[in-house]
């Protein structure tokens, strides 16, 4: 059976609806992240997973290997979002309202208790296992880090912004947009930023971004 669901553009579109095998691996998921974000990864087990699950061990290894790949399965899945997030945004004509928006949802993202607790877990990890830091890393590259690039890959080759370097200008774009409330945010110092807050500083990131690379392509 498919169910309907919405483009961005409010056309009707399908897909299918998820399977009893794909609701179960999304259960696990969900199981799995509440126990890391209560014992850390160092202290999960997938013995404790399983029984939080309350169904045999055996089950669990039908989807998962171990917690490395039951982490690395988090971290996919909310890197995916953030990478669709910018597969999304990318070719739009007014390229300056679409970043305004994009970094609103990016930023709303990255902040919210989800997103802070997993960055956290890593860098809590990090020293221990340093290969669960370069699997995030990675992860972030091959997914949203990489359709960020392409999005403005697209808008220097429209002349919307004179980017040649877009990996450099990606960096630049995500610097000015994460400020230094995002810092605060894992640092436990700020809570999640008020809806004004968080326009605010994603407009003058933009303000930014655009009065550097984009008034030269202007000119």
């Amino acid at each position: 059976m498919e169910m309907p669901t919405k483009t961005l553009k409010g056309a009707a579109t399908f897909k299918e609806a998820p399977t009893f095998k794909d609701q179960r691996r999304e259960r696990i998921i969900q199981v799995a992240r509440s126990v890391f974000y209560e014992v850390g990864y160092a202290g999960a087990s997938m013995s404790m997973i399983s029984s939080r699950l309350g169904g045999s061990k055996a089950t669990l290894y039908a989807y998962f290997n171990s917690k490395e790949d039951l982490f690395e399965a988090i971290i996919r899945e909310q890197c995916g979002q953030i990478a669709d997030l910018f597969l999304a945004h990318t070719g739009t004509d007014d390229l300056r309202a679409t970043l305004a928006v994009m970094g609103r949802e990016l930023l709303t993202a990255i902040m919210s208790d989800e997103a802070v607790r997993t960055f956290q877990l890593i860098v809590e990890e990090s020293h221990r296992n340093p290969q669960l830091a370069e699997m995030f890393h990675n992860v972030i590259q091959s997914q949203g880090g990489s359709n960020l690039v392409n999005l403005l890959q697209a808008a220097h080759a429209r002349g919307q912004i004179n980017a040649p370097n877009s990996q450099e200008a990606a960096m630049v774009l995500k610097s000015l947009i994460f400020g230094d409330c995002h810092f605060k945010r894992i640092m436990n110092l700020a809570a999640q930023p008020t809806e004004a807050h968080l326009s605010r500083q994603v407009d003058l990131a933009v303000d930014i971004f655009m009065a550097y690379y984009g008034s030269k392509s202007a000119g």
